[in-house]
């Protein structure tokens, strides 16, 4: 494999992809997303020019949550990539990989990583939906799709189910507190683990003030 990595001409042409209405999958989410991938590759011996390229690419392809063709975004965006490093010095063999990376990288599409390189992006992916960030992308979320912040006479859903499209406070337990269960690396889990405290003191504290009774 060379040692080859993003020019800053391909990276102005990846950077002008993230210029929309998403800030849950905008630039800010890139940087933050590579710079999780620098530091686990770091740890875990990753190949850099494989990794990063998928992460600075990995949602080149922006298709918001609610569309049919949701499922597809990972697919479309590997697509993209290989359009889009076919003008670098990147090999036939590297673009494929990570162009693979990038498919394999989707919350949505469930695709198991068949790499080391795949295994961190999938990791970095979901801890940027963890946190202080995972709960300011959930209500970006949420909002973009209309829903209620919660229900309003049963909440934690205990006698209903389960309907995140209507109810944001719902897509805490159809997702977002079942994301820790599905990293793949040590570095993953340790920084998941800080994030899955901050939700559940997040939820506690969000339980006293909207307690009913």
């Amino acid at each position: 494999m060379s040692s080859s990595v993003l020019d800053p001409a391909t990276l102005e042409k990846i950077k002008s992809h993230y210029n929309h209405s998403d800030p849950s999958h905008d630039w800010s989410h890139i940087q933050r997303v590579v710079h999780l991938c620098t530091v686990f590759a770091e740890e875990l011996q990753a190949r850099k020019p494989i990794l990063l390229s998928a992460a600075y690419l990995h949602d080149v392809v922006n298709v918001p949550k609610n569309h049919s063709l949701r499922e597809q975004a990972s697919q479309l965006a590997a697509d993209r990539t290989r359009t889009i490093l076919s003008e670098t010095q990147f090999s036939t063999q590297e673009i494929e990989e990570i162009a693979q990376v990038v498919l394999e990288h989707s919350y949505s599409a469930n695709l198991k990583a068949t790499s080391l390189e795949s295994e961190i992006l999938q990791d970095a992916d979901k801890l940027d939906g963890m946190g202080a960030i995972g709960v300011m992308r959930w209500v970006t979320c949420g909002t973009k799709m209309k829903a209620s912040y919660y229900h309003p006479t049963d909440p934690w859903a205990e006698r209903r189910e389960l309907d995140d499209k209507a109810y944001s406070l719902d897509h805490f337990k159809t997702k977002l507190l079942n994301l820790y269960e599905r990293l793949n690396t040590d570095p993953g889990r340790r920084e998941g683990l800080r994030r899955l405290e901050f939700f559940q003191s997040f939820l506690k504290q969000l339980s006293q003030e909207i307690r009913l009774g």
